[in-house]
Parts: structure tokens; sequence; C-alpha cells
């Protein structure tokens, strides 16, 4: 059985018809994109399993197990998200689902299980500001946006055309080398020493500092950064009135003379990327903040001119709590 993988047995003398086996996958931080995937998978297929043989309850141990290194945490969002979305979709043959957990895990379940499974409508509000900014697709399957290939009948070919598919390929050759896939780029050691003497096109340019962002984009996916993430000093916490998402930044809780400044501005986009595609509030608390907190100019200089235009066109107010005069 590989990684992700399920397979079915009878549960002969124990008290469980059935026994469903999974393979749980190894976590390395560089290959993080590629564990949460495995074990949404583990997930997902032991649930599709228990549908097909229309089993009206089943019962999960942890798959992801601490030999094999995959954060407790983060892997139990993937197990809850999961098992909900499944039911919500699927689910109308399960009646009930059973997570057996240990002492060491219980904690984090009990923690954890409100933000999927809100008893009550008190619950689901509080638990609101805790859901992670990453919740999957439909399906809560992890999304890595690099993945999503669109599949075209005939590429570089207008779709609406329909009415002329039976004309012969003649019709479409005037569309051969107008697509992305026929395009090449130029001399890049070229075009960066017109970049350095400023005489690059704006049309160039943008394209150059996308190309750079997504450089960054890649890399936030691919790095650990649970250590930027656990000083909880950007968060998502709902909605304003217009609807718009609202992202608050806590000044006291970003030591700047501790932590490592690239992996916060790596978090920021990870955090961000998906957010700033629609119109975004920030609010940045600098209450309470010391000298040890304020964020050097070089480094927000070097932020925003990092970040992709959708982060300014989609931002539509920043908010001060408690300025100072250094603010």
């Amino acid at each position: 059985c590989r990684t992700g993988e399920a397979k079915l047995t009878k549960g002969f003398n124990l008290a469980a018809r059935f026994i469903i086996h999974t393979v749980g996958p190894k976590y390395k931080s560089r290959y993080r994109t590629a564990a949460e995937s495995s074990l949404y998978s583990c997930y997902r297929n032991v649930l599709q399993l228990a549908k097909e043989q229309s089993m009206s309850s089943v019962g999960f141990c942890v798959i992801n197990s601490a030999k094999r290194g995959y954060p407790l945490e983060d892997a139990t969002h993937i197990a809850l998200r999961t098992v909900r979305r499944f039911l919500e979709i699927h689910g109308e043959t399960i009646e009930k689902v059973v997570f057996a957990v240990s002492e060491l895990e219980e904690a984090t379940y009990q923690k954890l299980l409100p933000l999927y499974f809100p008893r009550s409508l008190k619950e689901e509000t509080c638990s609101l500001p805790y859901l992670p900014a990453d919740i999957g697709n439909a399906e809560g399957e992890p999304v890595v946006p690099e993945r999503q290939i669109r599949i075209s009948e005939k590429p570089g070919a207008p779709e609406d055309n329909q009415e002329e598919e039976d004309e012969g390929l003649g019709v479409d050759l005037s569309f051969i080398g107008s697509h992305a896939f026929a395009r090449m780029e130029g001399d890049i050691d070229k075009q960066r020493r017109l970049i350095l003497q400023g005489q690059l096109s704006e049309a160039t340019l943008q394209k150059q500092h996308q190309r750079n962002y997504n450089r960054w984009l890649c890399q936030a996916r691919s790095e650990d950064l649970s250590d930027i993430a656990s000083l909880k000093a950007l968060y998502q916490t709902g909605v304003d009135n217009c609807g718009r998402t609202v992202m608050v930044v806590v000044g006291r809780n970003i030591p700047v003379t501790l932590i490592d400044m690239d992996k916060a501005l790596l978090y920021f986009i990870h955090v961000m990327d998906h957010i700033a595609v629609k119109e975004y509030v920030l609010v940045y608390f600098h209450t309470l903040t010391s000298e040890y907190n304020h964020l050097d100019s070089d480094f927000l200089k070097k932020l925003y001119d990092v970040v992709d235009v959708k982060y300014k066109r989609n931002l539509k107010a920043v908010y001060f709590v408690h300025p100072t005069f250094r603010s």
C-alpha cells in the first residue's frame, strides 16, 4: 500500500466489520506540500472506502505518527477539515465518525475540533478568528496554485469559435505562435543590463517583478515557517462592514532583533497571497511595542518592492491602533 492509498480487509474476530489500512507520509519541511497532499489523501481515501461499503460509522486513529515527524497541529487541521468537507458533500450514509487519540494528541484535538465541528452558534463565532487562512478547496484538499493546469482542446485558439470547428486546421493557423508555449524568452543577461540602465519598458519591468514575486512565493510554500507562525503576529480576523477581509498585525509579537526577517517576509507572502486577490483591510496594533518591535524602514521598503501589484490594488485601508510619534 503506497503513501496516501487505502486498502480494505475484513475485521474477522475484531469488533469492527472492516479494517481500512493506510500509509501516512514522512514529513520534511522542504517537502511540506507533498506531505500535506499525501495526508489529505489518506483521510479522503479511507472515507471513500467507508462510503462505498455503506458503513454507518468509522473510527480514525491518528494517521500522522510522531515517528514520521509530522507536526501534530498541522496534521490535525488536515484531518478535521478533510472529514468535515467529506461529510458535507458525501456524508449522507455516515452517522458517526470517531477520532481515537492518545493522551499526547487529545489536547490538540479538543482545541481544534470546535473550529471544524462547532456545537453552537456561539462556539462557531468564537472559533472563526482561529481558523487558519488556508483551509484547502471544497474537498479540503491543499491548494497549490502552481499545480493548477488549464487544459485546452486547441491551445491558442479562441474558445468561443466553436462554429468553425469543422472547417479544418486552416482556421487556426493564424494563432500559431501566439500562445504561451510558443513564446521564447529573450536574452536574460541583456534584459538585466537594460533594467540596471533603466531602459526597459513598463510591461517588461512588470514581468520581471512578477517572476521575482513568484520565486518568493514558491520559497514561502516550501520552507518551514512554523517558528514565525507561532509568534501570532499576523492573522485573519473576519470581515468588516463592507465584507472585506480584515488582517491583523500585532507589533508587540514581532521581535525584530531575534528573528530572521527574510523568513518573516516569506511568512507574510505565504499568508497574504490568497487574501490579497480581493479587497482587504490591514489593522496594525502598535500597542505596548518597544524598540525591539519596530520594523526597520529598509524591511518595509523591501516588502513593498517584493509584493505583487494585487497587494497594493486591493488594500482598501490601513488602521493604526495606539500610534506613537515613531510609528
